[in-house]
């Protein structure tokens, strides 16, 4: 692929491509022997296996060599490909090993991040990270890394082990694991060491446009995967039991089937999906007046979701509530990319559009390498009246530097005018810097046609927006590296009527001596507006927030802001202990304080969360979540707190097939379905599910 696109782009992409961003390779050695995942490389296979080890710093000091020498190997037989990873380190008691939760900010570890574009398309990759204690981070990447989901879970091993030289780990990703085109000989390859102690990013490819580009990676070679062994076919049941407040008690079933007709699509089928005890939401305090959106947590929409994030957000599936069944399609055919999702509501459910048909799809396909684009649509379908939208979709790279983004959607339902939206957002993007102008067009009846199935906030718009943003890494005078930003937003009505504008601007300076203080500056203009806004308004807010960060697992942080926000006072204060007692053991307590003077909306909150995690081991864990909302009134100095809302669950978890197979047992108090929000209910669940 990165051959046929130089050749393309001619021989000006030559010269650049000739500067040694793609031109590294390792190959793969093929092994018959077992290796056993245990984060100690003793098998004779690794000492026959090519390896690389040469790292450079993207951050703090690009293009100087790493500080620390990082060794991986690629192995691999007929049924997984395996890494071997030496992190080597001159100071192995300054080693960071304090994540132990799957899908934890491992990045804040000493750890290797392995990035897999198994199709070689330049645009989409699989990212596994792990650190020393062979705690598990993976995600998906696609549109040439701009856009990451973090969400996504798979099944693979890992284990880690630290010594007098530094710290080893073993990785084994199965076939069945990740899509892949079996003719293929080469997969799109990078690795990345974080070293959090010096804030150093190091990765295998030198000179990076930015840390995230798949297009620019090198590639593991001489694959063989004609007979690779794959499972097609996977069942997943569960059974679960809940003893519910003032409820019947409940016993209830589900299956999950995946199933790939080839190494390169994979189907999945869900009949009754189980959301019991996905973790509440954490608490917002809404400054905006406009709707508040929520990130997904529930497993059947995870994966392929990032397909789906695009700026104008056609689909959203926090609008989907309790499920009698989906289905959905991941994959790739040639150069077309492949997704589409389909969901039934429950049609018992006490949801006011109970039995409603939801839908989405994305269809993509690469051009000229990194860029990419497509068609993208969704729909509810209820009571024989369909809304939703379809638009086309596109990410382009006119060079490693400069490209855009664009959307165009028409939209469907209850209105046939003011119903096209679309943006052109071109960008300039580096190491170190950013720089985007973005106009955008929204009709007035956009938002009545898209939100029952995507997000829209507002519409009747004519929006201009720009950000520059750039770092400046000093390493010196006990200052370590300097961000600076400027964000400007201006809309009008459809009309040519000024309906907003606003003005962001922040300041960040990280210290050699682990502080860090952010600056943030915000005026923004409201105009009178039905529905929304009752009068002209001036909002303004000052914030500092200072934070010291250990670099080895415990970090403070406080913030204070002071403004105006539409016509009241605003103070706001706030903190988060993130606090790693034991290898196993880890805290976070986070608290936030809004005062509004005066306050005719009872807007005034106090909200705090405490999050409690043990682990027996990386698939045993038990877990305690703790929050509550208290409205304030009363004066600055004589508050007076009523309890609006409060959340407890307390979760066990034993992943004995990880991560789908596993035992759940959790107590929970406040909403008990995923789409309750106000009503409080003690809830006991036991789940079992299990992988055939």
């Amino acid at each position: 692929m990165r051959a046929r696109l130089a050749t393309t782009l001619g021989p000006a992409a030559l010269l650049a491509w000739g500067s040694g961003l793609a031109a590294q390779e390792i190959p793969a050695t093929r092994t018959s022997e077992p290796i056993e995942i245990d984060g100690v490389l003793d098998e004779a296979a690794w000492d026959g296996a090519a390896s690389i080890e040469t790292f450079t710093q993207l951050q703090p000091v690009a293009g100087a060599p790493a500080s620390q020498r990082t060794v991986i190997r690629v192995l691999y037989d007929e049924r997984m490909v395996y890494f071997g990873i030496e992190g080597r380190d001159t100071d192995p008691e300054a080693i960071s090993r304090t994540v132990t939760q799957r899908d934890g900010e491992v990045w804040e570890d000493d750890a290797v991040a392995l990035v897999l574009d198994t199709f070689d398309d330049d645009n989409n990759a699989y990212v596994f990270m792990v650190n020393s204690l062979g705690t598990q981070q993976d995600e998906r990447w696609a549109d040439n890394g701009r856009t990451r989901d973090i969400t996504w879970d798979a099944n693979w091993l890992s284990a880690g082990a630290t010594g007098p030289g530094g710290w080893t780990a073993e990785v084994a990703i199965p076939f069945e694991t990740v899509r892949f085109a079996r003719e293929a000989t080469a997969w799109g390859f990078n690795a990345i060491r974080y070293l959090p102690r010096n804030l150093e990013q190091s990765h295998w490819i030198p000179g990076l446009s930015e840390w995230f580009r798949i297009a620019e990676i090198g590639a593991i070679t001489g694959l063989d995967l004609t007979e690779a062994v794959t499972k097609s076919y996977a069942f997943i049941p569960y059974v679960q039991g809940a003893l519910q407040e003032a409820q019947d008690d409940t016993t209830e079933f589900g299956l999950d089937l995946r199933y790939a007709p080839s190494s390169n699509i994979g189907i999945d089928v869900s009949f009754n999906p189980d959301f019991a005890t996905v973790e509440a939401d954490v608490e917002q305090v809404n400054l905006t007046r406009y709707e508040l959106s929520y990130p997904e947590k529930r497993p059947f929409f995870l994966e392929g979701t990032e397909s789906y994030r695009t700026r104008i957000v056609q689909f959203y599936s926090r609008r989907i509530g309790d499920m009698q069944w989906g289905a959905k399609v991941n994959g790739k055919v040639g150069a077309w990319r492949v997704n589409g999702l389909a969901s039934q509501t429950d049609t018992e459910s006490a949801a006011a559009a109970d039995g409603a048909l939801y839908s989405a799809f994305r269809l993509s396909r690469e051009v000229g390498g990194a860029s990419n684009v497509g068609v993208i649509g969704a729909n509810r379908t209820f009571e024989g009246t369909s809304e939703g939208s379809v638009g086309l979709v596109g990410t382009l790279f006119f060079s490693d530097y400069l490209g855009m983004t664009s959307q165009v959607v028409r939209s469907y339902g209850a209105h046939d005018e003011g119903a096209w939206t679309y943006f052109f957002r071109p960008s300039y993007d580096s190491q170190t810097g950013h720089f985007h102008v973005r106009y955008t067009h929204v009709g007035e009846n956009v938002r009545e046609n898209m939100n029952r199935v995507g997000f829209i906030r507002d519409d009747d718009r004519r929006e201009v927006d720009s950000n520059v943003r750039k770092q400046f890494w000093i390493n010196r005078h006990g200052l370590q590296d300097l961000t600076g930003s400027i964000n400007y937003n201006q809309f009008w009505s459809q009309t040519g009527r000024l309906r907003s504008w606003q003005i962001r601007n922040r300041l960040g300076l990280n210290f050699l001596r682990r502080w860090s203080l952010d600056l943030t500056n915000d005026e923004e203009f409201k105009a009178e507006e039905a529905g929304l806004f009752e009068k002209d308004f001036r909002n303004t807010l000052y914030q500092a927030k200072l934070t010291f960060d250990t670099r080895t697992g415990t970090s403070v942080s406080a913030y204070y802001g002071q403004g105006l926000n539409f016509d009241s006072d605003l103070d706001q204060f706030g903190g988060v202990v993130d606090w790693t007692i034991t290898d196993a053991l880890t805290a976070t307590y986070d608290l936030k304080r809004v005062w509004f003077d005066p306050d005719p909306g009872d807007r005034s909150s106090w909200v705090h969360f405490v999050r409690a995690t043990y682990y027996v081991n990386k698939d045993m864990f038990f877990k305690v979540f703790y929050q509550t909302r208290y409205d304030v009134t009363g004066s600055l100095a004589s508050p007076m707190f009523e309890l609006e809302r409060e959340t407890i669950q307390l979760l066990y978890v034993w992943r004995f097939f990880p991560p789908f197979g596993s035992l759940q047992l959790a107590y929970q108090e406040g909403p008990a379905q995923f789409d309750d929000e106000l009503v409080n209910y003690r809830t006991l669940f036991t789940k079992l599910s299990w992988v055939f």
